[in-house]
């Protein structure tokens, strides 16, 4: 009888047979028909490696924003200078205070992929650590993490004037217990979106529940309407 050893071994050469003979489209879907759940694992636990050295790396400093944009689909290059650098210089943040952005695409439901299950999860940790402060993204994401208490009403945080100010940008959606939350603030046609090169679609503005930036967060917004 074989040994276990030997099963692997016939098992990885009939594999690599396989793979010999067919195209290279064949292979990737190959690789991906089969392998797409692996795939995903090592995706989300990268993805979870990446937020626990992000949380280290925090202990160490005070972070001037978080800050993570979904779903954005311009047709030119999205440029997070205007954040990570003119909002930074603005506050007078130090060395030790930056200011983080970073893109992601995610679909939902019967549409999610591996990659969108990955990055709902980095989003979670990020939550879950109180790293996250600001979302920006399309209506169907706002509506998501609003469904799930994840953003912050609007009319309760911002201060009057702001509020004043922006009270006719908010977006409302439901909250877990379908109560109407304005959870977002329209940014389009700011000088930030068109600097950022941010498309009217993903411009809904909202600032993470439990955000350990809020202030910061608050500043943000006074920034790009300049309040």
């Amino acid at each position: 009888m074989s040994s276990l050893k030997d099963q692997l071994k016939e098992e990885v050469r009939t594999e690599r047979q396989k793979m010999k003979e067919m195209s290279l489209e064949d292979k990737l879907w190959y690789i991906w028909e089969y392998y797409k759940f692996h795939i995903g694992a090592v995706l989300v636990l990268i993805l979870l490696i990446s937020v626990v050295i992000t949380s280290v790396r925090n202990a160490s400093i005070d972070p001037g924003l978080y800050c993570v944009i979904i779903n954005n689909r311009s047709s030119q290059e999205l440029d997070t200078a205007p954040l990570e650098q003119d909002f930074f210089n603005h506050m007078g943040f130090g060395k030790k205070q930056p200011v983080y952005v970073e893109s992601m695409y995610i679909s939902y439901g019967d549409d999610a992929t591996e990659y969108s299950y990955a990055s709902m999860a980095k989003i979670s940790a990020l939550v879950a650590t109180r790293d996250l402060d600001v979302i920006m993204a399309d209506a169907e994401s706002m509506d998501h993490y609003a469904s799930l208490d994840g953003m912050a009403d609007l009319e309760q945080i911002l201060p009057p004037d702001v509020l004043s100010a922006v009270k006719d940008r908010l977006r409302t959606a439901p909250d877990s217990t379908g109560r109407s939350v304005s959870v977002s603030v329209d940014i389009s046609g700011t000088s930030l979106a068109d600097l950022m090169h941010l498309s009217d679609e993903a411009a809904n503005l909202g600032i993470v529940n439990n955000s350990g930036q809020t202030d910061y967060a608050v500043a943000l917004v006074r920034y790009i309407f300049g309040l």
